[in-house]
């Protein structure tokens, strides 16, 4: 019976520890040694670790990020496969290397990695650490490079503003909470007084790789999320010294996609109605005058699609 109710005992208390008051975390360790069936300085253990792991979405390490954004990477290719192209590859690379260049965060602990994948959907998403993936049905409806780069930068901004790593928290923090309350042994031991290693991450959290994917793939980020991601994406490409005018044109191709086609998956259904982005981003960002595309920007573009 004992067995039994730990693991609930634990959950409530750990619910308690996201508002990091001393004293919910003083009740809870008493709560669990009360049992009989932990010492005190067990407890104590549990309520500091689940602590730290209601904060890991905050403090994952940089290499934490990486090789989790590689589970969650490994999971989307097994449904779609890479293109193989070295000249597609490279071509994304260097344009997304150019953006990234110019973010918030130019370098992660693995490095950024562009990737088109087979697939007729019009679709592009982002891993947690900087991996970034665009399907090749959304890469034949692009006019042009400075399209390919808005596509690019929109998921770079989910990258280095984290949506990704949120995702993971949020999806199946109750149930990974009850779960990691069971090892309360081995953890008293160690006293965790840092973010949990990327071992406890991948083995507490399995559950949750599969809800980001689906957050990636079907429901999408929260709408907050998308139009940060928008501005975030417009100030990328005039630093870069891309057109932000393309975003909007890359919105405008999403509008004229019917909601039939919305209805198989894609980016157009993960995301918020097109013009209400444009409307959004249109009342945050002052859009400069749309220039023509050099000719070796044209050029690289027109030998990519042949």
């Amino acid at each position: 019976m004992k067995k039994r109710i730990l693991p609930l005992l634990a959950s409530l208390c750990c619910s308690a520890v996201g508002c990091s008051h001393p004293g919910f975390q003083e009740l809870g360790s008493q709560v669990l040694s009360s049992t009989g069936y932990m010492s005190q300085s067990q407890a104590q253990g549990i309520m500091s670790a689940s602590s730290n792991l209601v904060k890991s979405q905050e403090e994952l390490l940089p290499e934490q990020e990486y090789y989790l954004g590689r589970a969650v990477s490994a999971t989307v290719l097994g449904q779609y496969p890479p293109r193989r192209s070295q000249a597609a590859t490279e071509y994304l690379n260097k344009i997304g290397m150019t953006l990234a260049s110019v973010s918030d965060a130019p370098e992660t602990f693995g490095g950024y990695h562009f990737m088109v994948v087979e697939s007729p959907q019009i679709n592009a998403f982002s891993a947690p650490g900087g991996f970034v993936y665009v399907s090749s049905g959304f890469i034949k409806e692009l006019p042009d490079e400075d399209a390919v780069a808005a596509v690019l930068a929109h998921e770079i901004a989910h990258v280095v503003k984290r949506h990704g790593v949120n995702a993971i928290s949020n999806a199946k923090l109750f149930s990974a909470l009850t779960e990691f309350s069971t090892t309360g042994a081995s953890i008293a031991a160690s006293q965790v007084s840092s973010p949990v290693d990327l071992g406890e991450i991948t083995g507490v959290f399995a559950e949750s790789v599969s809800g980001v994917v689906d957050t990636l793939l079907t429901k999408g980020f929260d709408r907050s999320q998308e139009y940060e991601a928008d501005l975030y994406a417009a100030e990328l490409l005039q630093r870069a010294g891309y057109d932000p005018n393309a975003l909007v044109r890359v919105l405008g191709i999403l509008e004229s996609h019917s909601k039939e086609e919305a209805k198989d998956g894609g980016w157009y259904a993960t995301h918020p109605a097109p013009a209400d982005r444009v409307a959004e981003l249109s009342s945050d960002f002052t859009f400069p005058a749309p220039e023509k595309a050099p000719a070796a920007r044209q050029a690289r573009f027109a030998a990519l699609r042949h």
